[in-house]
């Protein structure tokens, strides 16, 4: 159950709240995403948190099947389990191979394929886990996708870790047959 409650296209917005609402749902198909469903609450921040987003997702420099293992990986290493199957299928339908998407729910590195996402992972992983990115990895990343796209990759893990940590400081409940990610950090 979430802590804070979760607002939807009927909830009854304040005035801001709901110029909002109506932003959002003209450009998500009249709908809206999970994560507004709670910082809708603060309704100034997603007015300008959403084409954040939105830039960062949908209008990305990256190949969408790279983007969204991107923000797997962000929902893996906040071991985030909303964020992780609300992208999954977008990422293999996209093209990453469902074994990528499968180890990373039972926390295992990845066999890659194609160097271009073992150097996202690494990138990644390194960044969340270590708060540093490893010369090799950087330079990985820097030489395959340039200085644009990694400052952008940065930036779109950043927003994924802000995602994460709204979703799981206020307990958005989790989507029908959601899979559970393995092996998560446990809190002291």
């Amino acid at each position: 159950m979430a802590r804070i409650p979760i607002l939807d296209e009927n909830s009854n917005f304040n005035p801001v709240q709901r110029r909002v609402v109506d932003g959002i749902l003209g450009r998500r198909g009249g709908r809206i995403p999970g994560p507004y469903r709670l910082s809708l609450h603060a309704p100034e921040v997603t007015e300008v948190w959403h084409p954040l987003g939105e830039k960062l997702r949908l209008n990305s420099s990256f190949p969408l099947h790279q983007s969204e293992f991107a923000i797997l990986i962000t929902a893996r290493c906040w071991d985030c389990d909303y964020v992780f199957n609300a992208h999954a299928k977008i990422a293999t339908d996209a093209g990453l191979a469902q074994g990528i998407v499968d180890a990373m729910v039972k926390n295992e590195r990845p066999a890659f394929a194609k160097p271009e996402e073992e150097a996202i992972y690494d990138y990644g992983v390194e960044l969340f886990r270590n708060h540093a990115i490893s010369d090799k990895s950087y330079n990985r990343a820097k030489e395959i996708f340039g200085i644009p796209a990694i400052v952008e990759l940065s930036c779109l893990m950043g927003y994924y870790g802000m995602v994460a940590m709204t979703l799981l400081s206020h307990q958005m409940p989790l989507q029908a047959n959601a899979v559970i990610l393995q092996g998560k950090v446990k809190a002291p």
